[in-house]
């Protein structure tokens, strides 16, 4: 796969966090020799995203060209999530977290890929010779996050797409075009944690704060 640009080796972001992206992990190839860094990365961002419902947090989204802000939020030790679109509020109250993935790209369907949708995206790419994926990283919403444009590929679902992923794997950008939908959405709040009280406040018959 060509690459441009790609992430720098061993990138710290900020003083704290040092990812092992793009070949610093060690990892090799099933022959025995080192993977090529761009497929390396974009499986590790894959792994983060399918990740991500082990983390409670809460995220906060804009859809550009719409009025309307999406609140996920996620507490997987609480076995509660809920996702807030406009006035509509949506509540889940179980203890398996594949079910929550699949729960939440259904209820996100049309306004947010799910992260295992864009995981089966890099993963399909990752084994695409004709695709081409430039890595970079930004700032969303305070949060830092590494970033790939993919051009090209032909053996994925989505043949040019952009996303970044925090460093917990929650989606804070992604643009693309996925059959008739488009999708150019990004984090604008975001805090780890879930606020119990406003959950409870979410439920049947509360009152409806959106927070």
């Amino acid at each position: 796969m060509p690459k441009r640009n790609p992430l720098s080796r061993c990138a710290a972001l900020g003083a704290v966090v040092v990812l092992a992206l793009a070949g610093c992990n060690g990892e090799v190839g099933p022959n025995g020799d080192e993977a090529p860094e761009d497929r390396l990365a974009l499986t590790e961002l894959g792994d983060r995203l399918d990740g991500a419902v082990e983390h409670a947090y809460t995220a906060e989204y804009l859809a550009e060209g719409t009025d309307k802000m999406v609140t996920v939020a996620v507490d997987p030790d609480g076995g509660r999530a809920v996702v807030v679109v406009g006035d509509e509020v949506e509540m889940w109250s179980e203890t398996d977290t594949q079910e929550l993935s699949t729960w939440l790209g259904g209820q996100l369907t049309g306004m947010l890929p799910s992260g295992e949708e864009i995981a089966e995206w890099l993963s399909a790419t990752s084994d695409d010779p004709s695709a081409s994926a430039e890595f970079s990283d930004t700032t969303l919403a305070g949060e830092l996050a590494d970033c790939v444009a993919v051009t090209g590929a032909t053996d994925s679902p989505v043949g040019v797409f952009e996303v970044c992923v925090t460093t917990v794997g929650v989606i804070a950008s992604v643009t693309a075009e996925v059959d008739e939908t488009s999708y150019t959405t990004k984090l604008v709040d975001y805090h780890d944690g879930v606020d119990a009280t406003w959950l409870d406040e979410l439920e049947p018959g509360a009152a409806h704060t959106h927070r």
